[in-house]
């Protein structure tokens, strides 16, 4: 039903104003806490209780603001959220919703292995944009760039450069389809000095090297189980949602 309400909407909307209408009702709903009770959403909420004033934030996949805008409330004044949107199109959105607020930076990259010009692109096709799918077009497992729906320009930084005079960094969330790993372990040496909370979307071949990596680094996986955080690896196997890197000596544990 939600799906095909979409391909209405978009269908009958240009794209930017359905871009924009889709940023206008996650606002209006989360502050009405009508999305509170929604599996999708209970990361948007949950999370405000790790991350405080004055605190250092990387939104690495930042959409349309939907965190970015909330973490910019939850630093204050004295924070930064650094966010990170490779896509011209949602940064227009996002620069109509957030160019009061201070204490956003926006960098308008995708993050890989090297510096150069890529091209991201939506699958599968479905009759409109969802806007959480775009990433970096892959000819082996998105096939042939003429029958993508969507496709869009952008340019790949290395994201242990773009941060790397960063004197303080207390939360990380990263949600970039596919790519997770590529950028979490070029970030290794930050992570490893500032020790962050980690919020992660992975899945499948990718989730693995993820795991090891934090591991490695001394962190504890974790995942929401009816509002509250467990690091029981067994109920963890069973939980959708992100994953919450949270490392052994941080004071989210206590």
């Amino acid at each position: 039903m939600k799906n095909s309400i979409q391909k209405i909407i978009f269908r009958y909307l240009s794209i930017e104003n359905y871009l924009r209408l889709l940023q206008r009702l996650f606002f209006v709903m989360y502050r009405w806490g009508l999305l509170k009770n929604k599996k999708e959403y209970e990361y948007h909420y949950y999370i405000k209780n790790l991350i405080n004033e004055g605190d250092v934030v990387i939104d690495i996949g930042a959409n349309l603001g939907y965190y970015s805008i909330l973490m910019s409330s939850w630093v204050g004044k004295s924070g930064v959220v650094y966010s990170v949107e490779p896509i011209a199109l949602y940064n227009k959105i996002f620069n109509e919703k957030a160019r009061k607020r201070k204490n956003i930076v926006l960098y308008p990259y995708a993050l890989g292995k090297e510096e150069k010009d890529v091209t991201l692109v939506c699958s599968p096709n479905v009759g409109y944009l969802r806007t959480g799918l775009p990433h970096v077009y892959d000819s082996r497992r998105d096939g042939n760039i003429q029958t993508q729906e969507f496709t869009f320009d952008a340019r790949m930084k290395i994201p242990s450069k773009l941060f790397s005079s960063i004197e303080r960094l207390d939360y990380i969330k990263c949600d970039i389809e596919g790519f997770e790993y590529v950028v979490l372990s070029d970030m290794e040496n930050i992570i490893d000095k500032f020790r962050p909370v980690v919020q992660v979307e992975v899945w499948g071949e990718n989730e693995e090297p993820v795991k090891n990596l934090f591991k490695k680094l001394g962190y504890i996986s974790h995942k929401l189980q009816d509002g509250l955080l467990t690091s029981d690896e067994e109920v963890i196997k069973k939980l959708s949602g992100d994953f919450l890197f949270i490392h052994t000596d941080s004071k989210s544990l206590s």
